[in-house]
């Protein structure tokens, strides 16, 4: 009866500390796999912005190779250009 009772209080701890081992290692793997999903997320988003920017481009390209009209607003405004006869102002504010 003695060592039966023995021999089943070592299987019980024996069971638990496997349990334990298994548990630990299972919310390991959780963790890891929560740090994957939350870079997956990150990378999505990222992604969108980076396709939302790309398209931009995209059409801003276009316009550039289609509208002459664009193209001189732009040469305008980020080149400072101006036409013959024209006078282009620039105002310079400081914070004081």
């Amino acid at each position: 009866m003695r060592t039966t009772r023995l021999l089943n209080i070592f299987f019980l701890l024996a069971f638990l500390l496997v349990g334990a081992f298994a548990g630990s290692y299972a919310y390991q793997r959780y963790e890891k796999l929560e740090a994957a999903r939350s870079e997956e997320a990150l990378a999505s988003e990222r992604l969108a912005l980076l396709q939302k920017k790309t398209e931009s481009r995209r059409t801003s390209l276009d316009r550039l190779n289609r509208d002459p009209e664009y193209v001189e607003r732009i040469i305008r405004q980020k080149l400072n250009y101006a036409k013959e006869g024209e006078v282009v102002f620039k105002f310079e504010y400081s914070d004081r």
